[in-house]
């Protein structure tokens, strides 16, 4: 059976980032921070044009009642775009443009289309600032079974979207690269925010940001020499292949993919190579009990294929 394991994360964020300050009417920065010292700290701003904005706590949304204008949704990002969409073209293609601390800015509008590839965006409807968490106590779970592994075998973490898989996976590289027993991690930081809260000298740490995924895992197994691997959200064809090749030099992975079940995730293609290829030794699905706590549902890569063969 899975074992399932709580874990209370003491570190809390109870502030607004001030670069967030820096971009929102005033009037929505007071009716923010009133709700954030009633309920502690919030994972999302999401901003519409001519509606209310709105906070998400967990998997809770509270509706605010300041109405967000749409000249203010102009303002907002002409700030958050350093007043050049053009500078920001690659990644907002891809939905999102990061700003510093690890803060990611959804955005979305009116799509321009060449074939199936979005090309560009205009008439911004919807902004979303998904706010980043330090992370100084959680993950011992997950690095207990890093250090107890054999064969190069790592951990998968699965969830939905905003329960706090690359939170969890900043506490895993920072407990696994400091210490007497300190692995050299190399953390694959796609979209500019994995890497938040990461800095300091002790720590035997590499970041890589802004990488493809499958380029990041090669350089990193490659050139970096790695002894453990961090990344997030992957699911694509070519981050499985670089994934196994990465194993195959004899470097374990903790990553992360969005999944409401195990068996959700095991349905996945590129996930089932994985497991095929015993990349991961354990799956761990986790959930929130409460704003800060962690809980733990860890599935050994023999339970899970017991599940795998008989589907």
């Amino acid at each position: 059976m899975p074992t399932v394991i709580q874990n209370r994360q003491t570190s809390r964020d109870n502030e607004l980032p001030s670069k967030i300050c820096e971009l929102l009417p005033p009037r929505l920065i007071l009716e923010i921070e009133a709700h954030i010292r009633r309920i502690g700290r919030i994972e999302e701003i999401r901003l519409r044009r001519d509606r209310c904005a709105s906070l998400t706590v967990g998997s809770k949304n509270i509706m605010l009642e300041s109405l967000v204008r749409g000249d203010e949704i102009d303002r907002i990002l002409a700030g958050v775009s350093g007043n050049s969409l053009y500078a920001h073209s690659e990644t907002l293609k891809n939905g999102y443009i990061t700003l510093d601390g690890g803060i990611r800015v959804g955005i979305v509008g009116r799509a321009v289309l060449e074939g199936e590839s979005v090309i560009g965006i205009y008439d911004i409807t919807s902004i979303s600032f998904r706010l980043p968490h330090r992370a100084l106590s959680v993950g011992a779970p997950i690095c207990r079974l890093l250090t107890a592994a054999k064969n190069c075998e790592g951990v998968l973490i699965y969830s939905p979207p905003g329960v706090g898989k690359t939170t969890l996976l900043r506490g895993v590289a920072r407990r696994m690269s400091s210490g007497e027993c300190a692995v050299r991690v190399c953390v694959i930081d796609t979209r500019g925010e994995l890497g938040f809260s990461l800095e300091g000298e002790s720590f035997c740490l590499d970041v890589m940001t802004g990488y493809p995924r499958a380029l990041g895992i090669d350089i990193a197994a490659r050139t970096m020499n790695a002894q453990l691997m961090i990344c997030d959200e992957i699911g694509e064809s070519a981050e499985a292949d670089a994934i196994i090749s990465a194993q195959n030099c004899g470097v374990p992975f903790v990553a992360s993919a969005h999944a409401d079940t195990l068996e959700a995730l095991l349905r996945r293609t590129a996930i089932k190579r994985l497991h095929r290829a015993r990349v991961f030794g354990w799956y761990v699905g986790i959930s929130r009990s409460g704003n800060n706590d962690f809980n733990y549902k860890i599935t050994s890569y023999e339970e899970a294929d017991e599940y795998y063969q008989y589907r």
